[in-house]
């Protein structure tokens, strides 16, 4: 039999039921605007009616399927809605693993992305203090050496499904670390990656 709750863990409680609360209307509008399609019930519906039911900022599953939903409403030109996503997951603390690709951190680059084509506001310079040992850890920076980001060796040897989740997952890298300015490699070489991203991009609106 569990014990007290201890006004520490109350309190995680109670921010995880407000965060939840002001998300459930932004999901509302991502499926306002999703179509029948099976694609968009596998990438939009099905994600987002998992979303209503629970999600924690302290579950990296949960994280996984935010940032999941997040790429896909930017690929299907949502921006606008993502941002706003974005600017809400930003105001609590998602737990993070850098062993953990497709995580908050991911969705950090996603927003500094969409706010420079959509706001035209740079947001680099505004990165959490949170973040930067993420971003800095041995496991990340070995994912982000060039060309190797850009996963072509994996991307050219799949097809259907297992095909989107390495565009997907090259995005990830590309956006959601890229996007941040902190890596040399990446830095010098931002024209072929950003020529990538692209190309991704209109790979996965097509895909399916």
């Amino acid at each position: 039999m569990k014990g007290p709750v201890g006004p520490l863990e109350y309190s995680q409680r109670q921010e995880i039921l407000y965060f939840h609360q002001r998300l459930k209307p932004l999901l509302e509008k991502v499926l306002a605007l999703s179509n029948n399609s099976p694609k968009a019930y596998y990438t939009l519906k099905k994600p987002c009616k998992r979303l209503m039911q629970k999600c924690s900022f302290k579950s990296l599953m949960d994280a996984e399927a935010l940032c999941s939903l997040l790429y896909w409403l930017y690929i299907y030109g949502e921006g606008v809605l993502a941002l706003e996503l974005c600017d809400l997951a930003r105001s609590v603390e998602f737990v993070q693993d850098p062993c953990w690709p497709c995580s908050y951190p991911a969705i950090y680059g996603l927003e500094i992305r969409i706010a420079r084509e959509q706001l035209g506001e740079n947001r680099r310079h505004n990165i959490p203090p949170r973040l930067l040992k993420y971003y800095f850890s041995k496991q990340v920076q070995k994912r982000l050496r060039y060309p190797q980001v850009l996963g072509e060796e994996q991307i050219q040897s799949c097809s259907g499904r297992r095909l989107e989740l390495e565009l997907l997952q090259a995005l990830y890298r590309m956006i959601g670390c890229g996007e941040t300015g902190l890596y040399s490699g990446l830095n010098e070489n931002w024209d072929r990656v950003e020529e990538t991203i692209c190309l991704y991009l209109d790979c996965l609106k097509l895909e399916g």
